[in-house]
């Protein structure tokens, strides 16, 4: 069902933004935290778009705006940390008022989805998919799992690619 694949990501600067939310706060917190985040990051250049990121593997289309949503636990089992950040331009972290980090090198194995697979039933299935595959493959989860963000899921047909479900693994 799902098209599991390997990916090694470069080193990134972010702009960040952390909460602790369940799913209900989630819903609601999520897009505004993505616009702050997005904001923020044009004192630093603005935010990277996809073309830039050749990680991201996405030829012929567009350059649009990334966005990363890492979770430290799953939102439907209660409140758990959250945190949206956008890769920038301006490599420099910590040379501004607004909150930044580097996310070190890693490699990444990930699932590209249709608007129509984020829905709940499947998008849970997505990440348990991605996760045994891993392990099926020698690999270990080495860090907290994130859906990285591509294209104006909202303005999305049911059909087109919006984003990737990713763990990181070694």
């Amino acid at each position: 069902m799902f098209d599991i694949k390997l990916r090694e990501v470069p080193e990134q600067v972010v702009v960040t933004e952390q909460r602790s939310v369940n799913q209900a706060e989630l819903v609601r917190w999520l897009p505004g935290a993505m616009a702050r985040v997005s904001s923020s990051a044009d004192v630093l250049g603005g935010v990277m778009g996809s073309t830039s990121l050749a990680w991201l593997q996405r030829e012929h289309r567009p350059s649009e705006p990334v966005c990363i949503v890492i979770y430290e636990g799953n939102p439907n089992e209660g409140e758990v940390p959250v945190e949206v950040c956008a890769p920038v331009r301006d490599g420099r972290d910590g040379a501004t008022d607004v909150p930044t980090r580097r996310v070190p090198a890693h490699r990444e194995a990930y699932v590209r989805l249709t608007k129509t697979q984020t829905e709940p039933s499947v998008l849970g299935s997505a990440y348990e998919a991605v996760e045994r595959w891993a392990g099926s493959q020698g690999l270990e989860v080495a860090g907290a799992p994130r859906e990285v963000y591509y294209t104006d899921y909202h303005a999305a047909a049911p059909a087109d690619e919006v984003f990737d479900v990713a763990w990181p693994v070694r």
